[in-house]
């Protein structure tokens, strides 16, 4: 499968048949929801060779464009005597087995364009679901094909010490109960605790995860039991196990939280990041009261322990997000005790609670009205900056910051800030910003939750980073696109975003893109150390000017607002130092609330709108997709072979 941006974004479907690949293009892409039938347009054959191909096909040639393996496996014929045969009855049904398709997929060739016109939908089996990748976005690269494990040795938590914060870290509530493996092969099903095989005594349970979206996996977790007060109880479990399991028994039965994948289907995912692990276990979970995916908290290791041990929990475990799945007791995960709740105070039921709490800021006027079409107020602000600050302050860690501040909301004066008062500043870290030779700047920085939610209790809506960091001021971390519609219709800012991706992914770049959160959009590509601001500047530039050559009727390079004629402005200027644009996941100051949102290139061939992700809607997106950024902050890109191939070009 290959995903094709030519003229327009679609995909290339190949199936090896008689020496060739026989070719479909998908529109509209994938869907494992078996009610939904996707165009697929029948084209002519290509030789084999096809298969391997990545890179750019050039302009005026047939199919010009970027191509990249989407996904890639083998197949089998189900229902016939062979392709031949499925491709003369125009009826294929194929067993696919790659790392995104995996199931039954089928073909059907219509009437329309003389049979070139085909349907595409997905069969109704164990994979069928939600999404267009069985494994939910996740990273596989580094899985490694191989069988399912016969024994493994989990993986342990050492002895903590004490709570804390640290954005590399996710933590998760250690509920009493009793911890699993649990092992799926097609039908047969085991819950392994220790040398007891609990399955035969959770018939719920088992028949659960014998519909989980793999026909073979391995899964850790953890079974509980609540009492009548809603409370994880290891005497409700033992109750229960007695009991067998089912459902109206003492208690409110036995559910199973899942907290990590190690293998699926053809896969082990053990060397994987525990965060790409917890990504593909997402997707992989089907819809049952019986299984619960353990959702982990991202950075606020102390607000979950407060919030634990006011639920009466004993302890919380952290994990390094960044850690592969190790046999014993690892250092990457860490058994913290935690206090309880003081005597006579009321424990809320584990099922009610969440783990945001108290914030490490007093905030002032806290009513004080920010967005009156929705009501929304500073604490409203205060308290998604709150949630999102993990998510947020990888993009604003030591770096010097711009401030835009709205003391009295988004119909009230504002004004910029780059130089903060004494009584501010000195509440923050601080970076001087001055050149060799001149007088000492400072200028504030960003590096934690407090000082986050600090700077905007000081009335700043949005926060405006430099594209470098301290100790490399001069070299940007970032190049960036800013897409900016003004008069022009949203529908060419789109179009000249999916160009640019186009472009840059043909010389050989990965392109990041985001909504600005006001009105445009945002297309970032992460830099290598060492590369100056005019390099950057440079690069954009003669990307900017590529594209309005080949766009010329809906995007401009013009800055001057009346001489851009309802065409999108492509800036390329804010590549230089002082700079700024907005960092993912900031409220920008707009009556919509919205916010600057990753998204997924894909996400171009929707019907979304900048509107769709505001203050309210994005913590829930965050929670679904995880941040879709996360990978440029460890692969930095190198310009010098995407200017040679953009020389050329020019």
């Amino acid at each position: 499968m290959h995903r094709h941006e030519a003229r327009n974004l679609h995909y290339d479907l190949r199936i090896e048949a008689g020496g060739v690949l026989a070719c479909w293009a998908v529109p509209k892409g994938f869907s494992y929801l078996p009610a939904d039938k996707r165009l697929a347009v029948r084209t002519e054959d290509h030789p084999l060779e096809y298969e391997s191909f990545e890179g750019s096909i050039p302009k005026g040639q047939y199919g010009a464009g970027t191509m990249r393996i989407w996904d890639a496996g083998t197949y089998e014929v189900r229902k016939a005597k062979g392709i031949a045969q499925a491709l003369e009855k125009g009826e294929l049904k194929l067993e696919l087995r790659g790392r995104r398709l995996r199931g039954e997929w089928h073909l059907v060739r219509t009437r329309q364009e003389q049979g070139k016109n085909w349907l595409l939908f997905k069969a109704r089996d164990r994979y069928a679901g939600s999404g267009s990748d069985l494994f939910a976005g996740a990273d596989m690269s580094r899985a490694v094909q191989k069988p399912l494990p016969r024994r493994l040795t989990r993986m342990e938590a050492e002895a903590g010490e004490k709570p804390f914060d640290d954005p590399d870290w996710l933590f998760e509530p250690a509920f009493p109960g009793r911890r699993v493996l649990a092992r799926v092969e097609d039908t047969q099903v085991s819950l392994q605790a220790g040398a007891e095989d609990l399955s035969g005594r959770l018939p719920a349970i088992t028949k659960a995860l014998a519909g989980v979206r793999a026909r073979t996996a391995l899964l850790d977790g953890i079974l509980v039991a609540l009492d009548s007060g809603g409370r994880p109880s290891e005497q409700a479990l033992t109750q229960e196990l007695e009991q067998g399991g089912a459902a109206g028994s003492t208690g409110s039965g036995v559910v199973l939280y899942l907290f990590d994948l190690l293998y699926a289907e053809d896969w082990d995912l053990r060397g994987l990041p525990l965060r790409e692990r917890k990504a593909a276990l997402r997707g992989l979970l089907p819809d049952s009261g019986r299984l619960q995916l353990l959702e982990p908290v991202a950075e606020r290791g102390q607000a979950l322990a407060s919030a634990a041990g006011e639920s009466g929990l004993a302890a919380i475990v952290a994990k390094r997000a960044g850690s592969a799945y190790r046999a014993g007791v690892s250092k990457d995960w860490l058994r913290i005790p935690v206090s309880a709740a003081p005597k006579g105070a009321k424990a809320e039921p584990a099922r009610r609670r969440k783990a945001a709490d108290a914030l490490p800021v007093a905030i002032s006027n806290p009513r004080k009205v920010y967005w009156p079409e929705q009501g929304y107020t500073k604490s409203d602000l205060v308290g998604y900056y709150d949630q999102v600050a993990g998510f947020l302050l990888p993009y604003l860690r030591d770096r010097p910051l711009h401030l835009y501040r709205w003391p009295d909301g988004v119909r009230g004066k504002s004004f910029y800030q780059k130089q903060l008062p004494e009584e501010l500043l000195s509440q923050l870290a601080t970076v001087d910003v001055a050149r060799d030779g001149e007088e000492p700047v400072l200028y504030a920085m960003c590096n934690d939750r407090q000082a986050l939610l600090t700077l905007v209790n000081s009335g700043s809506i949005d926060l405006h980073p430099w594209f470098s960091h301290q100790g490399s001021l001069d070299s940007p971390d970032w190049a960036v696109l800013d897409l900016d519609p003004k008069e022009a219709p949203f529908s060419s800012v789109i179009k000249i975003a999916r160009q640019a991706g186009r472009l840059l992914r043909g010389l050989g770049l990965e392109p990041y893109l985001k909504t600005s959160g006001s009105t445009g959009l945002h297309v970032y590509l992460p830099l290598k150390p060492g590369y100056t601001f005019e390099q950057s500047r440079m690069f954009c530039e003669a990307v900017a000017r590529l594209l309005v050559r080949d766009h010329a009727d809906i995007a401009t390079v013009e800055r001057a607002v009346s001489r851009r004629e309802g065409r999108v402005y492509i800036d390329f200027m804010q590549n230089r130092r002082e700079q700024t644009v907005v960092p993912p996941y900031v409220v920008r100051p707009v009556e919509a609330a919205s916010v600057s949102m990753p998204l997924e290139w894909d996400e171009l061939e929707t019907d979304f709108r900048l509107a769709d992700f505001t203050l309210l809607t994005s913590p829930k997106r965050l929670e679904r997709v995880g941040d879709l950024f996360r990978t440029a902050l460890s692969r930095p890109q190198d310009l010098a072979p995407a200017i040679e191939a953009l020389g050329r070009q020019l």
